[in-house]
């Protein structure tokens, strides 16, 4: 056994260097990783990018003996697993639970009746997924200062569905759904599974980075790794290191268990031994570039330095988390759920059906109940619930996902054929702590709880002669009050005939279904197994009206010979389901306009945006129970498309990424849309008035969509949208109509930069040891003194900064045993992402400054971050400190004596400012070209 503690790796850390050449790795675990991807998940939900359910068939052999068929089938999130990781991958295995629908296999064998196999009810919690091998990759948002790692799922293959009874039945299925998953997300197949920002310029922050997968040893600590346990390792180059390291092959496993035994640690960082002293206490600043879904951040636990410095971290949330919490969940007919919510003082609760917008249950303050049995409109039914509050002006809304289901508690597979010599029926429940199972009435076999695995049991047929050519068996999972059944079909002698249909997958309370014999139309006597009543002599098969049980069997007798047929009940009527599924019949409004009535101009810098909203209302209809308002879909939303003028797509931005980069070449894509608003102001407008509109239809009929779009091209465009109803067919909003229907939005110049727009302004925060001369000298008498230069300028300020050179050193002379010297500090608070962390509140230096300053040459006292003379940074600025010393010992580089930081440090602060429309202003600043002008500093353009 292998063993792996944490004090095994400590010790292992202590034999010496262990970073391969990088200068820091951080690994975060899988748990960890996974809870963002739930997150990403539930976003899907919100912004109408999810899955649809799938529906479809295929062949489950190369014989076309055996076919299946998925019915409104949910995929849940994707989850990562490491188990095959090796050596220096990026390859995970990523798997999508199957979570609600339903799954039949068919046998079809040539010269013999089609014959139900299975029938599955798929429930959250059963095990089966659609699994996929996929490389994790990394792509570049450069203007944007990031750089993601992303799933990709158009690489993805090696698929397979473990819902398959075979591995070549498991290959069928999982490339049956894996092409549904690209069909589905086609336009935007990249899933962000975190970010790793480029800010900053300090020697803790990330230049570049590469990533590897790595599984977790056999046995860590007290208990035994899961199969699927790994880690994701971010090697960070980090600034001031002139080269990237190597890929290692042989690094510990940095995620032990925890002291108290509550699991393992969820991240850990390893920082090389020379910048190790740049960290106080538990405070790494390497660790706040790491962005996550849901602006959870690393906090670091625990602090050990055996050689480099490891820290221990737990990924928690930061100050702006706003969720729902649980995110997914499964609740059975008219059960309760509380929802705890990290909003500020939420405003409204929402709870809408994806499908049916009608049918969900009861929304109260923070308490969902599921739809009561007899307003369901199938087995299950998906709702999203959604909390909006409204702070400081910013409208947040998060959301959760309940999956509803007439059964508490379900076992796989529900119904399944069994004949003689077949292998015991294995039951898989939907639960695997507290639950019992029973056979109910007559007893057909014995049942055994798998002592391995406790969600499972199997069922053996008794092997006898029996008089009835077909037996029943049901069976019984429960879990406190909560029960569900599945239904064995003894085949005690073979059926030959073709009973048509031979399968009804659904039926209502008192439905009716008449059957037929293939070969002998008319001719066939009927008989049932099970509930309801069938004519004998027509094959009109009538449900029962209430309690019909699970599954009937129809037989059809034609002289000697027999065909079976099954049936699967539902318990509310047809007409009361048909009811609940009424939809909208004509759309009243498919409007296209501006979000805001006086905008439809923006900066063709890639990043500025204009809001379009998209409208649609439908309208009243007569249903079974009167007058009807129903509203379009979550599921139709999701397939509303931004088009222009002559058809074509426009280009969705990828999840996460802000804009265009107008420095790519001219052939790219110069306008895209997002349904994300991004950091950057609007172009401002007049006062005017919006249109006053009226409308007889009630909120609820009425949805709007709001896309944000982007131009790097000062040009005119005109936009339409279209989207694919219940029915499948498509609506267009220039059919609907060619005035509002179409709107025209125009990209614009972004103004030229001119050095005459920005200021420059210096300010004394402090001087010690010396005075100020009565010639007006404020320099050469003090020894050290530090002035603040604030810049100001574009547009409304600034809302990002990307350094090309962020520290300047310049001493009074190049004598070797010159100690006076001036150096330039920076800080600057940027409009960060949202799910990044806090901006540092302290000054910040370059990292070829810091690491020359940890040179025993210099012999340096260290840096000062502390804001002097009670002054801060104001949010739009940019502050410069220019600070002076006497007790900085020259520096020259010498072979073989530290690294060549003048190289940088001789150099100009170059940097491109951002500001808040998303313009670019690059500029650069130097020291004065006068004389003592190492004290004072001049602007310039690049």
């Amino acid at each position: 056994m292998v063993t792996h503690s944490k004090q095994d790796l400590i010790n292992q850390l202590a034999k010496g260097d262990a970073l391969h050449g990088w200068g820091a790795i951080i690994a975060l675990g899988r748990d960890a990783l996974n809870r963002r991807l739930l997150t990403r998940y539930v976003e899907g939900f919100a912004a109408h990018t999810f899955i649809p359910p799938i529906s479809g068939e295929g062949f489950l052999d190369a014989n076309l003996s055996e076919r299946f068929v998925f019915d409104q089938l949910l995929l849940g999130p994707l989850q990562l697993s490491f188990k095959h990781a090796s050596g220096s991958t990026r390859e995970v295995t990523v798997s999508l639970e199957l979570i609600a629908g339903r799954c039949s296999s068919i046998a079809q064998w040539p010269g013999e009746p089609k014959r139900l196999r299975r029938s599955h009810s798929l429930h959250q919690g059963m095990g089966y997924r659609l699994e996929v091998t996929l490389p994790l990759t990394l792509q570049t948002v450069s203007f944007a200062n990031q750089t993601q790692v992303v799933l990709d799922l158009q690489q993805a293959s090696a698929a397979r569905c473990t819902l398959g009874s075979t591995e070549v039945a498991q290959r069928k299925m999982g490339e049956f759904l894996l092409d549904q998953v690209r069909t589905q997300w086609g336009r935007d197949p990249l899933v962000p599974l975190l970010s790793c920002s480029h800010e900053g310029s300090d020697p803790l922050s990330i230049a570049h980075y590469s990533i590897q997968v790595q599984k977790a040893p056999t046995d860590i600590g007290n208990g035994g790794a899961r199969e699927d346990d790994g880690a994701l390792l971010i090697l960070a180059q980090l600034r001031g290191s002139p080269a990237a390291g190597v890929a290692p092959q042989a690094l510990p496993y940095l995620l032990p268990d925890k002291d108290d035994g509550s699991g393992y640690h969820d991240a850990a960082l390893l920082l090389g031994r020379r910048r190790s002293s740049l960290v106080e206490g538990l405070d790494a600043g390497i660790l706040d570039h790491v962005i996550l879904p849901g602006a959870y951040q690393i906090a670091p636990t625990e602090r050990h330095c055996p050689h480099d410095l490891i820290l221990f971290a737990d990924v928690v949330p930061s100050e702006a988390t706003a969720e729902l919490q649980p995110a997914l969940k499964g609740l059975s007919a008219g059960q309760s759920l509380n929802l705890q919510s990290t909003l500020h003082a939420v405003g409204q609760w929402s709870a809408r059906n994806v499908t049916y917008p009608l049918a969900h249950g009861q929304m109260g303050q923070g308490r969902y109940t599921a739809s009561a049995l007899q307003d369901f409109t199938g087995d299950q039914q998906v709702v999203v619930i959604s909390a909006e509050s409204t702070e400081a002006g910013t409208r947040k809304v998060r959301s959760a996902v309940v999956v509803e289901s007439v059964e508490g508690v379900a076992i796989s597979p529900k119904v399944i054929l069994w004949n003689r010599g077949e292998a015991p029926v294995r039951l898989t429940a939907s639960s695997a702590e507290g639950v019992a199972w029973s056979l109910q009435g007559d007893r057909f076999g014995e049942l055994q709880r798998d002592p391995d695995d406790p969600q499972s049991a199997l069922f053996t047929p008794s092997v006898r002669d029996a008089a009835a050519p077909f037996e029943l068996q049901r069976i019984k999972v429960s879990k406190g009050s909560e029960s569900g059944y599945a239904t064995v079909v003894i085949l005690n002698y073979s059926s030959p005939l073709s009973v048509e249909p031979f399968h009804v997958p659904r039926i209502g309370a008192s439905g009716t279904q008449t059957f037929s014999l293939s070969e002998y139309p008319g001719q066939a006597t009927w008989q049932l197994v099970g509930t309801g009543h069938i004519d004998a002599n027509t094959g009109v098969y009538t449900a029962p009206s209430s309690d019909p049980g699970d599954v009937t069997v129809v037989i059809g007798v034609h002289d000697r010979f027999a065909g079976i047929a099954v049936i699967e009940h539902q318990i509310n009527p047809p007409a009361q389901i048909a009811a609940a599924q009424e939809r909208w019949k004509e759309l009243n409004l498919f409007d296209v306009k501006r979000n805001n009535a006086n905008r439809n101009r923006v900066l063709a810098n890639g990043l500025q945006q204009v809001g379009i909203d998209i409208v649609l209302e439908t309208k009243e209809f007569e249903g079974a129970e009167g007058s009807v308002w129903d509203p379009v879909s979550d599921l139709e939303l999701s397939t509303l498309v931004l088009l222009y003028e002559d058809g074509t797509p426009v280009p969705v931005l990828p999840m996460g990424v802000e804009g265009l980069d107008p420095d790519l070449p001219a052939n790219r894509d110069s306008w895209a849309v997002s349904k994300q608003r991004n950091r950057y102001d609007y172009l401002p407008t007049g006062s005017g008035a919006p249109p006053f509109e009226s409308s007889v239809a009630p909120a609820d009929a009425r949805r709007t969509v709001t896309f944000y779009v982007s131009s790097t091209e000062a040009e005119v465009r005109r936009f339409k949208a279209k989207f694919q109803d219940q029915r499948n067919g498509w609506h267009y909003s220039d059919i609907k109509d060619q005035e509002r229907g179409v709107l025209e939005l125009e990209g614009v110049p972004t103004p030229e930069v001119d050095l005459g727009n920005y200021v420059l302004r210096a300010k004394r925060v402090e001087s010690l040891k010396g005075f100020d001369h009565t010639n007006g000298d404020t320099f050469n008498y003090w020894h050290s003194t530090t002035d603040y230069w604030t810049l100001y300028g574009g547009q409304g300020g600034f809302a990002g900064i990307e350094w090309d050179n962020s520290a300047m050193i310049r001493w009074e002379s190049e004598n070797k045993n010159e100690t006076y010297c001036s150096y330039t500090g920076y800080a600057f608070k940027p409009r960060r992402h949202p799910d990044a962390a806090p901006a540092s509140r302290e000054m910040q230096y370059g990292a070829s400054l810091e690491l020359l300053l940890l040179e025993d040459r210099v012999k340096s006292n260290g840096l000062d971050r502390r804001f002097k003379g009670q002054e801060s940074v104001a949010a739009g600025t940019v502050l410069l400190s220019l600070e002076r010393t006497s007790n900085l010992s020259h520096w020259q580089y010498q072979d073989g004596d530290g690294d060549n930081y003048r190289l940088e440090l001789d150099k100009a602060l170059s940097f491109t400012l951002i500001d808040t429309y998303g313009s670019r202003h690059r500029l650069k600043v130097t020291f004065g070209n006068v004389p003592d002008s190492r004290n004072s500093l001049t602007l310039n353009l690049q």
